[in-house]
């Protein structure tokens, strides 16, 4: 975003990056792109671009803290004053958030078994036979 933006787009931002958070750490789907396009809705002028790279620096100000990020947001550092306010609020206010974070960080790891490792090996391709040649 060309300039910060007003309090309100800022809230509506992190507001939306919270949300694909939650749903990733709960691992539910969701469609990244779709939020993006929803969010273009309510800030007029901005580009999808525009707001990657505001997602971006939620997850910039987020690793700060020792929190996890959405994957495929890669934190981007340099952002303004006031998304970071914004941020630092909703994780300080919002213990519904905490509690999602909690539950994934205390969540016991996928371990995959054996069995799972060999369901996805695909069976080594025939060897190659060249064809006769007719000599």
């Amino acid at each position: 975003m060309p300039n910060e933006g007003s309090p309100a787009e800022v809230e509506a931002v992190v507001a939306d990056y919270f949300t694909m958070l939650s749903l990733e750490l709960r691992r539910e789907p969701y469609n990244q792109a779709a939020h993006r396009r929803n969010l273009l809705q309510l800030l007029k002028g901005r580009s999808e671009g525009a707001i990657e790279r505001k997602h971006q620096n939620i997850s910039a100000i987020l690793m700060e803290f020792g929190y996890p990020y959405i994957f495929g947001y890669k934190p981007l550092g340099n952002y303004q004053s006031l998304l970071y306010e914004v941020v630092v609020d909703r994780i300080s206010l919002d213990s519904s958030f905490s509690a999602i974070v909690q539950q994934a960080v205390e969540e016991p790891a996928n371990i995959p078994t054996v069995e799972d490792l060999l369901s996805r090996l695909d069976s080594p391709p025939e060897p190659y036979t060249p064809a006769p040649t007719g000599e």
